[in-house]
C-alpha cells in the first residue's frame, strides 16, 4: 500500500500541534513542519546562509546561530521581508519533508500527517490531502500565546494577521477540530477524526491502539 499523507493545519494558538501529540501517541507518524524548518537553518546550512546574506549578520547570535527573536521582529513588521524569508525557507523544507516522508514509507507505512501552519497558504493542500484543521475562538487563542509565548497584544495580532483567516481554513477543511475544551475532549475528538481517515483511506485503525483520554 503507498503512503498516504493528510494534512494538519490550523491557527496559531489553536492547538494543532496537541492534535500531533495524540496522533503520535496512537502511532502514527507525524512530521512536523516547524521542526524540519529550524533543521534547514542550523549552523552551517545553506537556509542560515541565504538568511544571513539578505538580512544581514544581525540575524545571528554571537555563536553564529538563527535569533529567531530578532528575525521575528523584522518579518513580523514587513511584509515584503516575510515573503523573502519564506522564498528562501519553504523550498527547503518541501525537499526535507519528501525525503522524510519518502523513508516513512519504505518502513511499510500506510497512513502519515504533515502538520503545517502555513498549509493553505503555501498551496500544500493540493499535496497533502484530506486536510484537518485545528479551530478554536480568537479570544482563547489569544489568550495561549499570551501565556505559552509571553507576547504582548501587538505580537499576537501580528503573528494571527500573517495567517490565512482561520475561519477561511475551517471552509477550505476536510476535517475539523473544535479546540475549545478540555484536553480530553481534544484528544477525544482527534480520535474521531483518525478513525473516519481510516476508514477514507481504507486503513485498518486498528493499527493504531486506542489510549486512555488524556
Amino acid at each position: 500500500m503507498a503512503l498516504r499523507v493528510f494534512g494538519l493545519t490550523g491557527g496559531i494558538g489553536s492547538g494543532k500541534s496537541a492534535v500531533a501529540q495524540r496522533l503520535r501517541a496512537r502511532g502514527l507518524p507525524v512530521v512536523d513542519a516547524d521542526d524540519l524548518a529550524r533543521v534547514v537553518v542550523a549552523p552551517g546550512s545553506v537556509g542560515l546562509q541565504r538568511i544571513a546574506e539578505y538580512f544581514g549578520p544581525g540575524v545571528l547570535t554571537r555563536e553564529g546561530e538563527l535569533d529567531r527573536a530578532q528575525l521575528a521582529k523584522i518579518v513580523f513588521s514587513d511584509s515584503e521581508a516575510r515573503r523573502m524569508l519564506d522564498s528562501m525557507i519553504h523550498p527547503l523544507v518541501r525537499k526535507l519533508a519528501g525525503e522524510r516522508f519518502q523513508e516513512i514509507g519504505q518502513r511499510g507505512e500506510p497512513l502519515a500527517c504533515y502538520e503545517v501552519p502555513l498549509l493553505f497558504e503555501g498551496g500544500l493542500d493540493r499535496t497533502y490531502h484530506p486536510v484537518l484543521v485545528v479551530s478554536a475562538p480568537l479570544a482563547l487563542r489569544e489568550q495561549r500565546l499570551a501565556q505559552r509565548d509571553g507576547f504582548n497584544p501587538a505580537q499576537i495580532a501580528a503573528r494571527i494577521a500573517a495567517q490565512m483567516p482561520l475561519e477561511e481554513k475551517v471552509r477550505r477543511a476536510d476535517y475539523v477540530i473544535d479546540n475549545a475544551g478540555s484536553v480530553a475532549e481534544l484528544s477525544e475528538a482527534t480520535d474521531r477524526v483518525l478513525a473516519a481517515l481510516c476508514d477514507a483511506l481504507a486503513v485498518p485503525v486498528a493499527r493504531y491502539p486506542d489510549l486512555p483520554l488524556s
